[in-house]
Order: structure tokens, then sequence, then C-alpha cells
């Protein structure tokens, strides 16, 4: 297993010291498809995740490796563009690094985004997801062996408020927003037909390899969680077309002016 992100302290002191008394209200970790909202920050700096202690390089398409410190839409928010996953070898513990320097610094809250694989029939690529639950087939939890873990409930995990502006915003460019059910799986294989069945029929809406683990380690934290997914293509079984990561990211690049609607209406509601 890969040694590093374990203990954040040092890198939430890096970014402290850079931040100059600034106090991030929101964190947001971009996934596939949500990296245009970079481009709405004002105010900001920019923090490569070399300069971060403990902090390894990306190492996935898509995943810049850069942590953002401005003002989005008014709100004061940390914006790590790149995540670490599960399937790269890291541990589910690992992985919500940015998670848990975030609570360091005192974000109240998280919107963790991500691309999935669209398993409710009704979804097409391009569409949306505001996840109200979800599935850990896994069998990884990333409180797993903390000494002060604690039983934390997840009944009401994922903060899904209305976006009903945004939504119809959406649908007039052709896309909806559905609010559904995320189901986890490790990868980095793609999903079988076989397993795609079985998620539909256990109540998933959609499916990724990350999110949930960051989504877990947040409310242990006592952040406020939300989520959203961009809907990159069929899952598999459900389209006749093979599934790549090069048609994943094609896909993303098409996302961002919708994807900024959603984040601006998620954030000013809040304000």
């Amino acid at each position: 297993m890969i040694s590093c992100l374990d203990d954040i302290s040092p890198a939430a002191q890096a970014v402290h010291s850079r931040l100059e008394g600034f106090r991030p209200e929101w964190c947001l970790v971009l996934g596939s498809g949500f990296g245009a909202i970079v481009e709405q920050l004002t105010d900001f700096i920019v923090i490569d995740y070399a300069e971060l202690p403990g902090f390894p390089p990306t190492r996935v398409a898509g995943h810049a490796g850069h942590l953002y410190a401005g003002r989005l839409f008014d709100c004061p928010v940390l914006v790590w563009s790149g995540r670490y996953h599960v399937y790269e070898g890291y541990s589910a513990w690992q992985v919500t690094a940015p998670v848990r320097v975030a609570a360091e610094l005192d974000s109240a809250r998280i919107l963790l985004t991500n691309a999935v694989g669209g398993i409710n029939d009704g979804m097409q690529p391009g569409d949306f997801m505001q996840v109200t639950d979800h599935l850990n087939l896994t069998g990884q939890n990333p409180l797993i062996g903390r000494p002060d873990v604690g039983f934390p409930d997840l009944h009401d995990l994922y903060h899904a408020p209305s976006l009903s502006p945004a939504e119809a915003a959406l649908r007039r460019g052709g896309a909806n927003l559905w609010r559904g059910t995320l189901a986890w799986m490790s990868g980095p294989s793609y999903e079988t037909p076989a397993e795609i069945r079985m998620l539909e029929r256990l109540g998933a809406d959609a499916v990724s390899m990350s999110t949930v683990p960051e989504a877990i380690v947040g409310r242990y934290l006592g952040l406020q969680v939300s989520a959203l997914s961009f809907v990159a293509n069929r899952a598999a079984g459900k389209s006749p077309q093979p599934l790549t990561h090069e048609d994943v990211l094609a896909a993303a690049n098409s996302a961002g002016d919708n994807a900024v609607t959603l984040i601006r209406q998620l954030l000013t509601a809040s304000l």
C-alpha cells in the first residue's frame, strides 16, 4: 500500500500559512466534468499538490493536482482540482485527505463531484444527478482501524437542497437533473453487465469509483456533505459501445456550463 496521505497535519499547516486568515466556508472536490468551475474563481491563490507535505502528484488523466483558495460566486472556498482513488493503491482513508485538510481549516460544507455511469434507464450522457444516498459494495470503509472512530449515523448523509432554477436551466439546454443513489465500486476495471444488473436491482441509479469514502469521512468530521454527479456514459450493458476513460473525458469536456450552473445554485443557496 502507498505510504502517504495518512497524516494531513503538515499539509493543513502548509495551506493555512498561505491563506493569511482566509476561512473557506465550502470545500469542493472536483471530478471529471466539473473542472470549468475554476474559471469562475476570483481573488484566488493556487497551490500545487507538490507543495503540500505528503501529497503525491495525481496520476489519473483529468485530475490536475491543484488546490485553489478564493471566492466562488462570492462564497469563500477551497477547490481541490484532482483527487486520489482506491484503485491507484491508496487506502479508503488516504483518498479522503482533501476532505480532512478542509476540516482542519474549518470548512463547514463539502461538495463532492464525479463522473458516473448511468444505471437508471432514464439517464442519458450529459445529465447530472444530485446524490441522495449511496451503496458501498467495495468491502472497504475509510473509518476502519481509526482509534477514535465512533459509529457515525449515515441515514441522512447527503444534503440535497432544491436546485429548481438550475434544473430548469438544464432542461432548456437538453439535460436533466436526477436525484438518486450512487454505487461505489473500486475499479479500475469498469463493471460487467452482470454487476450493473445487480446494482440496478439493489437500487443504484449510477455507479462511480470515488466519492463515497470522502462523504463518510465528511460526516465523521461533522461537515455538511453534498454530492453532484455528471453522467458521462451509460453503464456496462446499457449501451452497445465499449467503455473507455478517453470517452469519459471527452464527455466531461461538454459538461462545463451546466456544471457551473448547478454549483452556482448550490453555493448561493447557502449564503
